[in-house]
């Protein structure tokens, strides 16, 4: 999947967050945030991403040593970041959105014809039966349903007010 619709899952993950966890104006904005960010974050592994962009020095070694989709896209992975976040008592609003950010991530890109190394250091490649290709019309509608999803959730006692407004 591209960046656009990882980001749009992350944006979904922190809206979901934001209506279950009842924040307020600053963790909402902080989890939004940071759920945009931990959607993109297991692409560190290739230097032409959003995030590896960003961040090519790491990118590159991460890459390096462990080469695209396994490492970063695999529970071993998303256990010692849930791991390290818990040691330093992050707030569970923030834990649980980091931690989804990322699953929601691995998934998407478990719907590609390559999939992702989920079982890492095992070399198997775990990938639902239904793919679709990486920037192709399916990749974009899921991003823009994503985009729509995340802010009907956000707005969503707006939009039910002027429904019902209008009946």
């Amino acid at each position: 999947m591209t960046g656009k619709t990882h980001a749009s899952c992350g944006f979904l993950v922190g809206a979901l967050a934001i209506e279950y966890y009842e924040t307020d104006l600053f963790i909402s904005v902080t989890v939004v945030t940071l759920a945009i960010i931990s959607s993109l974050l297991p692409d560190i592994c290739h230097a032409q991403s959003r995030i590896g962009r960003r961040f090519k020095f790491i990118s590159i070694i991460i890459r390096l040593l462990f080469g695209h989709r396994t490492f970063t896209h695999s529970i071993l992975f998303v256990s010692i970041i849930a791991a390290l976040l818990y040691m330093i008592q992050t707030p569970n609003y923030y834990l649980i959105t980091i931690i989804c950010g990322l699953l929601s991530h691995v998934i998407l890109d478990m719907l590609t014809p390559r999939g992702v190394k989920l079982l890492y250091p095992i070399p198997i490649s775990i990938k639902f039966p239904v793919q679709f290709k990486t920037g192709g019309l399916v990749d974009l509608s899921l991003a823009t349903a994503l985009t729509i999803g995340g802010f009907y959730t956000l707005f969503q006692s707006y939009f039910n007010n002027f429904i019902n407004h209008l009946l």
